[in-house]
């Protein structure tokens, strides 16, 4: 009899069952006992799962196959039917092609023999697949039930080291439970994500895994109510056995400051100053910053102008209207410095008034997607029919849209919440990087518009800039 070996150990069984080297010895013994030829080498797969759920592919198992369709295998050679199949279908497979083969019984070293030329020994052999799903199905709705039963206790999930937390996932590491509570004052303050990834990497401070932080990384650490001492599993909540560091009101806010600034992926500063609000004068169309080489002088300059290409979905300019960056720049910041140098201008659009407001309109926000949840549940339970779910949905979506329209306009207030008012604002504007000027600006400039204009030349080739020939146009 020509002998296969097949063994495998899949990532749930590494704590509980032999592994695949004394799977295969076993094998060889009983072969030899059998004075059956072997197959060497021994096809084995580590780490794979023989489940009906699984779907990573088991390339020895596949040779395994290969070997029998070309009549080299007379018997399949495991320790347990588990080893070899969870799944009836494949089963079913290899007695199908056993038909076609040289292939005639599969066995193990228990002694348990499945005759594949006879209806007993496939009955049989269908019957032990059968059992190892169920008790696969069983051991799942125990270790289903131990995790919903940790998660009522508050108990830690386990896996890698959380951030501001020991590796028992419970006791706090001071160090980087500041680095949380900084993080946060700063984003609510209105400071943007981008400058403080930047701030961090300069410090030094690395993530749990010993990295330098990114963006994602940062709003990956508020996605989890871990920070809040708050314990979730399948979406609902249960107080945690370890401490909060920040508390969930704070949470809640710094989620949505994030969510509205998702698309930024990477640390990259910003090089200028008006990008998004500069338009041009002649076509309405924005402009956008470049880098402009002087050949006269050989020197480089920052240039705002209107591009007669198409790019990224940009509608396409005029392309007869530039500027340089600079005074375009100074001006505009000259004009919002003088705008803001009011203690009570800054007091009534400080953040600080609207506090009590910010957590109505959360407390709103959370009863709002709650509704939307609940729409589905009546839908799914047969209390509404399509047609209802649809309206139901459209009205609670389009409250829920306002009330995220009206949150984001008090988060941004906050940006202003950084100036003292007894303060030189002067000093805090140049000290600032420039995302905080970016929010700043964006706050009380609705747009800068560039218009066309003849330069004007002032001395040896030189020409003077023309401020009649910029427009800033504030919000109402």
């Amino acid at each position: 009899m020509r002998c296969a070996i097949y063994a495998r150990l899949s990532r749930e069984d590494v704590d509980n069952t032999d592994n695949t080297d004394i799977q295969v010895k076993e094998c060889q013994e009983y072969a030899a006992d059998q004075d059956w030829a072997v197959i060497a080498p021994a096809f084995i797969d580590d780490d794979i799962s023989a489940s009906r759920y699984s779907t990573k592919p088991r390339k020895d198992y596949q040779r395994l196959v290969e070997a029998i369709r070309a009549n080299q295998v007379d018997v399949v050679l495991i320790t347990e039917m588990p080893r070899l199949y969870r799944r009836l279908e494949e089963l079913l497979d290899l007695i199908y092609l056993a038909e076609r083969s040289d292939l005639k019984r599969i066995v193990t070293t228990e002694g348990l023999g499945y005759d594949l030329a006879t209806g007993e020994g496939i009955h049989a052999a269908v019957s032990a697949v059968n059992n190892a799903v169920l008790e696969a199905r069983k051991a799942s709705d125990r270790q289903k039930r131990k995790k919903r039963a940790q998660a009522k206790a508050g108990k830690f999930n386990g896996g890698s080291r959380p951030y501001g937390y020991e590796a028992d996932g419970v006791r706090l590491r001071p160090s980087e439970a500041a680095i949380i509570r900084e993080v946060t004052r700063r984003i609510l303050d209105g400071e943007s994500a981008r400058s403080i990834v930047a701030d961090l990497r300069r410090r030094g401070v690395k993530t749990a895994a010993d990295k330098e932080w990114h963006i994602i990384t940062m709003s990956q650490l508020f996605r989890s109510l871990r920070i809040c001492g708050i314990r979730t599993h399948h979406g609902v909540e249960y107080p945690a056995e370890w401490p909060a560091i920040i508390s969930r009101e704070e949470w809640e806010q710094v989620r949505l400051i994030l969510q509205a600034r998702a698309g930024v992926r990477q640390v990259r500063p910003r090089r200028y100053l008006l990008t998004g609000v500069v338009v041009c004068g002649n076509c309405g169309v924005y402009m956008s910053g470049a880098n402009w080489h002087d050949p006269r002088n050989g020197k480089s300059a920052g240039r705002y102008r209107c591009s007669a290409d198409q790019y990224n979905h940009h509608p396409r300019g005029c392309g007869q209207v530039s500027r340089r960056t600079e005074p375009i720049d100074m001006l505009v910041s000259e004009a919002v410095l003088y705008r803001l140098d009011s203690p009570q201008f800054a007091r009534v659009l400080s953040a600080q008034g609207h506090d009590g407001e910010l957590q109505v309109l959360l407390n709103q926000y959370q009863t709002q997607k709650t509704k939307l949840d609940d729409l589905v549940t009546d839908y799914a339970s047969g209390l509404l029919d399509r047609q209802q779910l649809a309206l139901a949905k459209s009205v609670v979506e389009d409250a829920l849209e306002a009330t995220r329209r009206r949150l984001a306009t008090i988060q941004s207030g906050r940006v202003l919440a950084r100036i003292p008012l007894d303060g030189d604002l002067r000093e805090v504007w140049e000290a600032a990087d420039i995302d905080f000027r970016r929010d700043l600006i964006r706050l009380l400039v609705e747009k800068v518009v560039v218009k066309p204009g003849r330069k004007q030349p002032l001395w040896r080739g030189r020409y003077r800039f023309d401020p009649s020939l910029i427009e800033i146009v504030w919000k109402a």
